[in-house]
């Protein structure tokens, strides 16, 4: 299996963003750059010429519109929340389904926490081999390869001897629209086991209703169309009005839910920026539940 190309448009995305003027942007990502190849690369060195930053932008917002505002703003959500989960007390975070994800270089609450990343080999064989053409140490994270929709994760991690009593945080970021309804449900259970209760999960979904079209989202239709195209279709979403209850069944408790379109009018409106993220595109905190 090859490396996953919306993890390569998810850092295409994140260099986008880091192309654009200090005062404008949602946060910067010296390495996303650094995982991309062929075109992607191109038009991330393009981005970065005065006065093509935006139109590059643009061009990709009439390609694909919608993922871009979502992806840059649910980076910059994720970010502040793991920052200040760290500030107040987690002390490991668990990246699952890492991708291409550069946290635990870029954000200093990370420095002192110890970072986990699992994802599939290939992924990670690539991202080793960036990181240390970028100069930074892929040391710095402790790389796990696991498939999700395949292994036993919770059986996989405590082979590396994992210590269940440090405070963790697990960020599952733009993963679960891929799995089946079943692996959902074993990494869910997984991840309780693993982190004991306390511990927090933090991570995105896809609105149901834009999987089934029983709620309309504009951009929809095209988005589900392109993922489908390049051979990573969706194949799991939830309801939003229904998240807690589907949390409370798997031994979890909702902390908060939002979409990127409502985190993006609090992240893009200070800015003056006008772009629109999707209400189809959600995250949400959760953290796993106390035996009664």
């Amino acid at each position: 299996m090859g490396v996953s190309f919306t993890a390569q448009t998810m850092a295409l995305q994140r260099a986008l963003e880091t192309a654009r003027p200090a005062g404008s942007r949602l946060f910067a990502d010296p390495l996303a750059v650094s995982f991309l190849s062929g075109g992607l690369r191109i038009a991330a060195q393009l981005a970065r010429v005065p006065m093509a930053g935006r139109l590059v932008s643009r061009a990709y917002d009439a390609v694909w519109p919608g993922p871009r505002p979502s992806a840059v703003v649910r980076t910059r959500l994720i970010d502040d929340t793991v920052t200040a989960l760290v500030a107040d007390g987690v002390r490991r975070v668990v990246l699952l389904g890492a991708g291409f994800d550069s946290r635990a270089w870029r954000l200093d609450a990370l420095r002192e926490a110890t970072v986990v990343e699992i994802d599939l080999p290939a992924t990670q064989s690539a991202k080793r081999i960036a990181v240390e053409r970028a100069g930074a140490d892929p040391d710095r994270v402790r790389f796990l390869p696991v498939d999700l929709e395949t292994a036993d994760l919770e059986k996989a991690i405590r082979a590396t001897g994992f210590e269940p009593d440090v405070p963790t945080l697990v960020v599952w970021e733009g993963v679960t629209n891929y799995l089946t309804a079943e692996a959902v449900d074993r990494t869910l259970a997984a991840i309780s086991a693993l982190v004991g209760p306390d511990g927090l999960l933090l991570f995105t979904f896809v609105h149901a209703g834009a999987l089934d079209g029983s709620t309309y989202f504009p951009e929809a239709e095209q988005w589900v169309r392109s993922v489908a195209r390049v051979g990573e279709p969706w194949t799991f979403g939830l309801d939003p009005n229904r998240l807690a209850a589907f949390l409370t069944d798997r031994g979890y408790e909702l902390v908060w839910e939002q979409s990127t379109a409502t985190a993006g009018h609090d992240y893009f409106t200070p800015l003056g920026r006008s772009e629109r993220a999707s209400e189809l595109y959600r995250v949400a905190l959760a953290t796993v539940s106390r035996p009664e």
